[in-house]
């Protein structure tokens, strides 16, 4: 690692047995280990990988926005080199040939271990059940992103014929001003969109009238320890599937995993909805209202703490 400026990044000390990645749970960071070992066992491998200095870990999450595709565990103390976005923007402003050089390696790196795993990746794809599982992916561009308010335009203006005062009718997207500070998620079958889900971290900006009709003012854990999920949308023939506890169980996922104490999270959902909603960990939360792109409404919330045991359960 030669051609790495230290002085550009955060060095993190890890112990031995420390987690640095856990299988099945987003993350938006990634390192590169300078000294020490680090075992990752992938999913669907049974022997696991070892890697040492140079070597990153957690690249190909940190690039697709895809969950952690194995668990890395310390062998060795270990030295490592933070990186997240801001990371990299900051390199880009300071130091552009830098940035060039890792952006361009990340990349290789990150494509020749997804051909390596090609094979694999397509043997974990079936659920116990024989129906193909979808794969959740936080959206980490502008394409990214447009796909999946344009699943919400299709599902919301074209399919139940609403009238979102959001919508770009030219362009069939629906975006509104949550998405300036939001995190969104989309579930993929055979490389189609087939859903989508938002989370709001509620102490980082305006959450408009939601914040009243979900009753989260009456909370004691507002807004510090609140998340609200919003414009969960999956096609009609994979409604009521397992795609919405997916998303649900990524998003929680993501969120248990940022350090930010997040006690509970609301969400609304129809009335037809309401059996699945209390099924995955949803309890009402307030009255129903109307909702411009989902109608009759019931405002639900979950206890994140309780949810989290059953999730690592399943992880």
């Amino acid at each position: 690692m030669a051609w790495l400026d230290l002085a550009n990044f955060k060095l993190v000390d890890f112990s031995v047995g420390d987690e640095l990645r856990r299988k099945g749970i987003h993350y938006s960071n990634m390192y590169l280990i300078v000294s020490g070992q680090v075992e990752v066992l992938p999913e669907g491998r049974s022997e696991p990988i070892i890697l040492g200095p140079g070597s990153p870990v957690g690249e190909i999450g940190f690039i697709r926005g895809c969950r952690a595709t194995g668990t890395a565990t310390v062998l060795q103390p270990t030295q490592a080199l933070f990186l997240n976005d801001a990371t990299l923007w900051d390199i880009e402003r300071k130091n552009p040939p830098l940035a060039l050089h890792l952006l361009r390696t990340l990349a290789q790196t990150a494509q020749f271990r997804l051909d390596r795993d090609a094979n694999l990746a397509v043997e974990v794809e079936a659920e116990t059940e024989g129906k193909a599982r979808p794969e959740v992916i936080l959206c980490r561009n502008d394409d990214m992103l447009e796909q999946a308010m344009g699943i919400r335009y299709q599902i919301y203006c074209e399919e139940l014929g609403r009238s979102s005062p959001y919508a770009d009718h030219e362009r069939k997207l629906i975006r509104d001003n949550l998405d300036s500070f939001g995190y969104t998620f989309i579930a993929m079958l055979e490389d189609q969109v087939v859903g989508t889900l938002r989370a709001n971290f509620a102490a980082d900006g305006d959450l408009g009238t939601l914040e009243a009709l979900y009753g989260m003012a009456e909370s004691p854990h507002h807004p510090k320890h609140t998340l609200i999920c919003t414009k969960l949308a999956v096609e009609k023939s994979r409604r009521g599937s397992v795609i919405y506890m997916e998303l649900i169980r990524a998003v929680t996922a993501y969120v248990m995993n940022t350090g930010r104490d997040i006690r509970e999270c609301y969400i609304d959902c129809i009335p037809g909805l309401l059996a699945l909603y209390k099924r995955i960990g949803f309890v009402p939360a307030g009255e129903m209202f109307y909702h411009y792109e989902n109608g009759p409404s019931l405002p639900m919330v979950m206890d994140l703490e309780q949810y989290s045991k059953t999730l690592a359960k399943r992880l």
